[in-house]
């Protein structure tokens, strides 16, 4: 197998050079970011930080005050009486949705876009739906009533 990125020629460090690369030929946004030095990604992440401290430092009292208003912990008869009379007793109910939710994404048909519960697929580390199951002849409830009493009288005859 090739590598595209074996085959084209690194960035330079000049933005004007990296520009006039980007009209020229076809370059992916990754490659862009790697052309960067690695100087100039910390000084954008540092002063990233930096604008995000400021303006929390000048809207403190506007956000903690909001904060403490709908969390409850202001205005009560004890510490944290109201958080875990309120805000805090929603932590059980995100626990019963965040569980709900794991379980369903562990249990999920693996075919893309299907989000149907499945069951193994035998030789395979995959699960598949009723609808996408190899095992699976026609729709799940597909079944004549005399189907059914067919297979209910070879199950209950006497094995040989």
């Amino acid at each position: 197998m090739s590598d595209d990125r074996a085959n084209t020629a690194p960035l330079p460090a000049d933005p004007n050079a990296i520009a006039a690369q980007l009209d020229s030929e076809e370059v992916g946004l990754a490659q862009v970011y790697e052309g960067i030095p690695t100087i100039v990604k910390l000084g954008v992440a540092l002063g990233a930080i930096i604008v995000v401290a400021v303006i929390f430092t000048i809207w403190r009292n506007f956000y903690f005050h909001w904060f403490e208003v709908h969390s409850g912990t202001i205005n009560e008869a004890g510490p944290y009486y109201a958080f875990w009379s309120g805000f805090g007793s929603d932590l059980g109910e995100a626990t019963i949705v965040v569980g709900i939710v794991a379980t369903w994404r562990h249990h999920n048909c693996h075919v893309k876009g299907c989000a149907r519960l499945g069951r193994k697929v035998d030789g395979t580390p995959y699960l598949a739906c009723p609808k996408h199951h190899p095992d699976h002849n026609g729709y799940k409830r597909n079944v004549t009533l005399e189907e059914l009493h067919v297979a209910h009288r070879k199950a209950r005859a006497p094995k040989d």
